[in-house]
C-alpha cells in the first residue's frame, strides 16, 4: 500500500470517527429531526456531504452511532466476563457487580456513553430505529457468553435457568439505567453505591434460589 493510500484511509478513518463522535452530541441533545446534516458536519468540521459519503444518509449513521456504542458495550463486558471465568475464586456477587456498575455509572455521571445508550433504548421501545439491525450482536454474543459464566460460578444452575438469570440482571439494570434520577427523588436517603448493592444482592439472592 503507497503512502497516499495509507493517507487517505487514516483521513476517512478520521472523518467517520468525528462525524460519529459529533453524532452522539447533536442527536442526544437535539434529537434525530432537530439535528440538521450541516450541524453535524460543521461540529465534526468536514464537508457537507461526508455524511452521505461515509453513511450514506443522516438515518444510516444515526443507526451508526448505536452500533459503535453497542460494540465498545460488547467488547468491555466480554473483557469482564473472562476476567471473573477465569479467576476461580471468583463470587457471583463479584461478577454481578462488575456487570452492573460501567452502565449504571454512564448514566448516573451523564457520560456520553449513557446518554446514547438512554436515547438509543427508547428509540428501539418506540420502534423509532429497528432495534435488531442495533442489538443483534449483543443478544448473540453477550447472552451465551454471561451464560456460560453463570453457569461456572453457579455449577447447579441448568442452561435454561441460567438465561433467565442473564435476562433478570439485564432487566434490574435496565430501570435504573433509564430512570436514575427518578430512584433519587423517589427514595431518600438512596446513594449510588447502596443502589449498586442492593441490584447486586437481589440478583445473585434470586439466582441462588433457583438452584435450591
Amino acid at each position: 500500500m503507497s503512502q497516499e493510500q495509507k493517507e487517505f484511509i487514516e483521513n476517512a478513518d478520521s472523518v467517520r470517527h468525528r462525524l460519529l463522535d459529533a453524532a452522539e452530541k447533536l442527536f442526544c441533545e437535539k434529537g434525530f429531526e432537530g439535528t440538521s446534516i450541516r450541524d453535524l458536519t460543521s461540529a465534526a468540521n468536514c464537508n457537507v456531504a461526508a455524511v452521505n459519503y461515509y453513511f450514506g444518509g443522516k438515518d444510516k449513521l444515526y443507526l451508526e452511532m448505536f452500533r459503535r456504542q453497542m460494540q465498545a458495550i460488547v467488547e468491555l463486558q466480554s473483557q469482564t466476563i473472562e476476567k471473573y471465568s477465569a479467576d476461580p475464586q471468583a463470587s457471583l456477587e463479584a461478577f454481578i457487580r462488575a456487570i452492573v456498575t460501567p452502565p449504571l455509572t454512564s448514566a448516573y455521571e451523564k457520560q456520553t456513553r449513557g446518554q446514547v445508550m438512554r436515547l438509543m433504548v427508547r428509540e428501539v421501545l418506540s420502534k423509532s430505529v429497528p432495534g435488531e439491525k442495533i442489538c443483534d450482536d449483543f443478544r448473540t454474543q453477550m447472552m451465551e457468553k454471561m451464560v456460560a459464566a453463570l453457569m461456572r460460578l453457579m455449577p447447579s444452575l441448568d442452561l435454561q435457568h441460567a438465561r433467565l438469570a442473564f435476562s433478570s440482571i439485564e432487566s434490574l439494570n435496565l430501570h435504573p439505567f433509564l430512570f436514575m434520577e427518578h430512584y433519587f427523588r423517589m427514595i431518600d436517603g438512596l446513594t449510588f453505591d447502596r443502589l449498586i448493592e442492593h441490584i447486586v444482592d437481589f440478583a445473585a439472592a434470586g439466582i441462588r434460589n433457583l438452584t435450591k
